[in-house]
């Protein structure tokens, strides 16, 4: 006999003893002797295979096993496609920077009297307080440094592709002098966005993280890749003088920079603009570069911000920050979430659970993302070691 007909057959037997008067003895039920009106004893055998003899009032029973508390338990039958919680896995959502450098020969000038632009801009990316050693642990840093100084190959460009952790990369790819050259801002952007996916035609669940953001760092007009000059390559020495003079010195044009800046903002690419040069914001089509760069008109007022740092602090605090909104609070869920249901779910930070809708705690966001808020926020930035766990019910999310 199954534990669950034992179970039925006790409460069968439980409720004929309550059926018969007051009196009468019931203690038969756990072994003892039957009542004196000839109660049911249970002095039977201790298994089916032993039964006992039907009970006549004294020590009979009826040849059931005795009944234990655990045979009066409710019978829970186990379905394997039931399931109580879902843990699902959340995972930062990472941003990718590229640091598109000028390195034309315009940037060995003095910057706020504490060195060249050169010198200056290495030290607030590369340097020991720089922004790449302190966000590289949450940030993709890319770097491609540009001028016109090959009369090969226009742009000449030194790159470090994105990857988290790469500050050693990128130091070793940043020269301690300025490349020297014209300025081939538009080509070198070209470069980089044809090097990158369209984001606004991908597939939301084919991306990880958000679309990269390009931070270009220039002193002056871009004047392309000019054709350079015919000369007779017998007197090639003269002739490459000219050659670089004529690159360096070339023209400014905007055409291709525009280009490029709108080829960037076609695949949801952000382009931020910082000036190392006085007066460089004033010029109409930085301006412009900056308002398409920012998804904005090419004529908005009032148009996007142009970094314009004057000293080498500001230009520090400028790109700590600049890079620093950067990094995301948002959280990518491996998961599809009914966002009306979110806070039925828990979600934890290193053990410690966060309340939902709470400006100290996490919010929804969409099917795909939650958002943390206030103090877990700046924990969440600031390490890149928290552990974030996220469960929810089984109607409420579903595991990829």
């Amino acid at each position: 006999m199954t534990k669950l007909e034992r179970c039925l057959c006790g409460c069968l037997l439980m409720a004929a003893v309550s059926g018969c008067g007051a009196d009468q003895d019931t203690s038969g039920r756990t072994g003892a002797t039957g009542g004196p009106r000839g109660g049911f004893g249970t002095a039977g055998g201790s298994s089916p295979s032993k039964p006992g003899s039907f009970g006549d009032g004294v020590a009979g029973g009826l040849g059931l096993a005795p009944i234990t508390p655990s045979d009066m338990r409710p019978s829970t039958i186990s379905d394997p496609n039931t399931c109580a919680a879902a843990s699902v896995r959340a995972s930062r959502v990472t941003p990718t920077v590229y640091l598109v450098v000028d390195g034309s020969g315009s940037m060995n000038a003095v910057f706020g009297g504490m060195g060249t632009r050169w010198q200056v801009l290495r030290e607030a990316l590369v340097g020991t307080n720089g922004v790449v050693p302190k966000l590289e642990s949450v940030v993709n840093f890319g770097m491609t440094i540009y001028s016109n100084n090959d009369p090969m190959m226009c742009p000449a460009v030194k790159e470090v592709k994105p990857a988290l952790k790469n500050y050693q990369a990128i130091m070793a790819g940043y020269p301690a002098m300025e490349t020297g050259g014209g300025t081939p801002t538009g080509e070198a952007l070209q470069k980089v966005v044809d090097s990158l996916p369209d984001f606004n035609t991908v597939a939301p669940d084919q991306v990880v993280n958000a679309p990269p953001i390009i931070v270009l760092a220039t002193d002056g007009e871009p004047n392309g890749c000019a054709a350079g000059v015919i000369c007779n390559w017998v007197d090639w020495a003269n002739c490459l003088g000219q050659l670089l003079g004529s690159l360096a010195n070339a023209a400014p044009t905007y055409d291709s920079t525009l280009a490029a800046v709108r080829a960037a903002k076609a695949k949801g690419i952000a382009v931020w603009v910082v000036s190392l040069a006085d007066g460089l914001n004033a010029i109409p089509d930085l301006q412009k570069t900056a308002n398409i760069g920012a998804g904005l008109a090419d004529n908005a007022s009032p148009g996007a911000m142009i970094y314009s740092p004057k000293n080498p602090d500001e230009l520090t605090g400028t790109l700590t920050k600049l890079i620093g909104d950067v990094v995301s609070c948002d959280v990518s869920l491996e998961g599809s979430l009914v966002v009306a249901r979110a806070c039925e779910g828990t979600v934890t930070m290193n053990g410690v659970p966060l309340n939902c809708n709470n400006d100290e705690g996490w919010k929804p966001v969409d099917e795909k993302h939650i958002q943390l808020q206030g103090s877990a926020c700046t924990k969440f930035k600031s390490d890149p070691s928290i552990v974030l766990d996220a469960s929810f019910p089984c109607d409420v999310v579903a595991p990829q």
